[in-house]
């Protein structure tokens, strides 16, 4: 087997720049393969990331009629259902900040109280999280993320600072107490500015009354998200009669996974279109093959007269298209890691090349070589000795 192994090789270094311009066929389409996969998954990843750290991954009560308020009594039916670990009170609206000089930037002002921290993965930069105390003595304070601290004032720790806000027809001061990034990573960087700024209240600021337009729901995972947006549906509409609207419960993590599998189908386009690059590549291996074969008949010819059989000769050359795929696959490989890397270090992101992917494009790698090899070798193979001596 050694033996066979040298003999290939020795027989594709005779025309190294043939050899070498055909493996980098084969390195390029495998290099855009595994970049295109690894992309991709990143950004599936990244966007479900974002979406968790939104609350994405729970559910999402609210009544039928946006002027309609929830209140305490709403979350106590919640919280007695099973399978729901943590219930935040939520107020969304969409404001100004108002800073110095600065023109006013809309922005969503969420209000929230302390519950919210163990619904929305927020990421604490700087200061400290909105409390009970700030809750009940209407404090005006805030927590925001950090590209908008940076916008208002050039710097990412802002704590101690005021921001004015447009609350309720009047320009309100609030003093920063924290800085968080929250669903601002990815999701900021590509879409900018129609990504909208965030910023924290507790919801005493916006309203004394204690009065939320929706809840977050965090299930606990012992029962489906079906099923619990089920029960809660009923029991808020069953046991709290309301005369102007209903409730009703989304499931969030259902449209995060409606959404994924959209990203999902993307990138499986996305790498079949890389993967016509591999299949140009094996038609390359076939075209360099048959110029091998003409080239070689007299030295086929050689080896049938003293005893090699068509089956050796066959192989012969089905091992050195298969060598071409090998080695082409192997710096493929090598060159898309070492581009993932350096993006995922300059970028600061997580990019990685996954080992399933690698090991497909090993495996699709070593069948067009067979594929695209089995012809000019059968051909090779198919030669009369007397035949091929005298060409």
């Amino acid at each position: 087997m050694h033996s066979k192994i040298k003999y290939t090789v020795k027989c594709l270094l005779e025309n190294k720049l043939r050899f070498l311009l055909t493996i980098l066929s084969i390195a390029v389409g495998v290099t855009s393969v595994l970049i295109i996969n690894a992309v991709s998954d990143f950004g599936v990843t990244a966007v479900s990331s974002e979406l968790d750290s939104l609350g994405m991954n729970g559910l999402i009560v609210t009544k039928e009629s946006d002027n309609l308020n929830l209140t305490d009594n709403e979350v106590e039916k919640i919280n007695s259902v099973d399978g729901i670990s943590q219930v935040a009170p939520v107020t969304i609206k969409t404001s100004k900040v108002y800073y110095k000089n600065t023109d006013n930037i809309s922005t969503m002002i969420w209000g929230i109280d302390e519950r919210a921290e163990d619904v929305v993965s927020f990421e604490l930069l700087y200061g400290r999280f909105i409390d009970k105390g700030d809750i009940k003595s209407n404090s005006k304070v805030c927590m925001l993320d950090q590209s908008l601290a940076e916008e208002l004032y050039g710097r990412e720790n802002i704590v101690g600072s005021t921001v004015d806000l447009l609350c309720n027809s009047t320009v309100e001061s609030f003093k920063v107490i924290g800085v968080v990034k929250t669903g601002k990573g990815i999701m900021q960087s590509l879409m900018g500015s129609y990504f909208p700024s965030f910023l924290y209240v507790p919801y005493t600021a916006f309203d004394n009354s204690p009065n939320y337009n929706q809840f977050f729901l965090k299930i606990d995972g012992t029962k489906s998200s079906d099923e619990i947006t089920d029960i809660v549906e009923k029991q808020l509409n069953n046991e709290i009669k309301s005369n102007t609207a209903n409730y009703k419960v989304t499931d969030l993590a259902s449209q995060k996974g409606v959404l994924e599998n959209m990203l999902n189908i993307v990138t499986l386009i996305l790498t079949v279109i890389g993967a016509i690059s591999l299949l140009v590549s094996g038609i390359s291996i076939m075209n360099i093959m048959l110029i091998s074969v003409n080239e070689r008949v007299k030295e086929i010819g050689i080896k049938k007269s003293i005893g090699a059989t068509s089956r050796d000769i066959l192989l012969d050359f089905l091992n050195e298209s298969i060598i071409i795929a090998v080695v082409g696959t192997a710096i493929g490989i090598l060159i898309s890691v070492i581009i993932v890397k350096t993006a995922s270090v300059v970028l600061g992101y997580k990019i990685f090349v996954k080992g399933k992917a690698i090991l497909y494009s090993v495996i699709i790698s070593v069948t067009l070589g067979v594929l695209f090899g089995i012809f000019p070798a059968y051909k090779a193979s198919k030669f009369k000795p007397v035949e091929a001596l005298r060409r």
